[in-house]
Formats: structure tokens, sequence, C-alpha cells
């Protein structure tokens, strides 16, 4: 039996790792609670209805983009509210704004030539394509 008890340790820390490195599309966002409350109002969402949406249980839901239309331009509110810019004056994507690397940026663009001329759903792609493409770079302090 504990013979055992360093590969079961081992294999914890693996697990737990992984964890601490584990993203959400959504932590791009610097939350000011009052205009993530003012969004939310504004799209009709309930605090427990974006939860629900919100978990790591939904990532692949997100990341299919099969959602309502009242989250994604929620997603556009706080995109146009948050103090790290992603959108033009026009409501277009950025990249210098963005400040994305050069690996990132051509990632970003090339998911973004399949995006929707819908302003919600563009800003809901931005944000979906930047996740996949790992920015922004998650700091390791």
């Amino acid at each position: 039996m504990f013979i055992y008890r360093p590969a079961i340790c081992a294999l914890l820390i693996l697990v737990l790792i992984s964890l601490a490195k584990a993203r959400h599309p959504f932590d791009i966002f610097h939350w000011n609670p009052n205009d993530f409350e003012e969004c939310l109002h504004l799209n009709n969402i309930t605090i427990g209805e974006y939860e629900k949406y919100a978990r790591f249980e939904t990532l692949d839901y997100l990341l299919n983009e099969n959602v309502d239309l009242k989250y994604k331009c929620n997603i556009k509110c706080q995109l146009e509210r948050d103090s790290n810019k992603w959108l033009n004056e026009q409501g277009k994507m950025d990249l210098e704004l963005m400040n994305a690397t050069s690996e990132a940026a051509n990632s970003i663009a090339k998911c973004m030539n399949r995006a929707s001329e819908e302003p919600c759903a563009y800003s809901f792609k931005l944000v979906i394509c930047g996740f996949k493409a790992g920015h922004p770079l998650v700091d390791s302090d």
C-alpha cells in the first residue's frame, strides 16, 4: 500500500498544477462591479443566469459559440467597458490595442475571418478567438 503513495501524490500534484493553469474565456475582464451589473441589467440577465452560463463546466458550450444573443451582447458590453480595450471606435478588433503577440495576432485575425457582422456575435467571437490563441498571456506570478 505504501509503495503507491509517491505515485498517488505525484498524480495529485499534476492534477492541481493543471487546474491552477486552467483558463476561461472571460478571464480577460477586469471586472468593475457597477459595469458588470449594468451590463447584466441592460441584457436582461440575472446573476444566477450568468453564473450558470459562465462556469468552467460550460466551456465547451461557450467555445462552440452556441450561446443566446443576450449573453453575446453582455460580453460586447463588458468589452466596451473594460479597461483593456480590444475594440476600436467602430467596434472592430484592434490587435494593437489588444497588445497581442504576433503569433496570437495571426491566430486571432485568422479566426475572426469567420466572424459575424452582427456586433454582439462579433465581440463574443473575438473573446473566443483570443482565448483559443492564448491571449492575453497569463502571468505566472
